[in-house]
């Protein structure tokens, strides 16, 4: 099976088996690369494992699930994105405390 390699904007990437729905992360982008000798397992594997460096990134998920039952993005919105996607790095008393600041 034939997987489409994607580029985070951290650098990492992840692998997409053909065939499989996708919805591309905020910021990743089609490297134009495919690896041939790919399958799901390994492409699951891999994006286990980014998540496991990176942490979630919680703020696009939040995100991806207002955007699909259809609230519209606010500026604050926006601030809180990128807070919540920050959570690894600040810690999560950090996080609330800023997120605090955005209501």
């Amino acid at each position: 099976m034939a997987c489409i390699i994607w580029k985070l904007p951290s650098g990492d990437e992840y692998k997409v088996p053909e065939g499989q729905a996708h919805r591309p992360s905020p910021g990743a982008l089609n490297t134009g690369k495919i690896d041939w000798t790919c399958d799901g397992a390994v492409a699951r594997h891999e994006v286990d494992a980014m998540i496991e460096r990176n942490g979630i990134m919680w703020g696009s998920a939040v995100k991806w699930v207002t955007n699909k039952i259809g609230v519209k993005q606010c500026s604050a919105c926006k601030a809180r994105e990128t807070i919540l996607n920050s959570a690894k790095e600040l810690g999560w008393p950090e996080v609330v405390r800023q997120l605090k600041e955005t209501f």
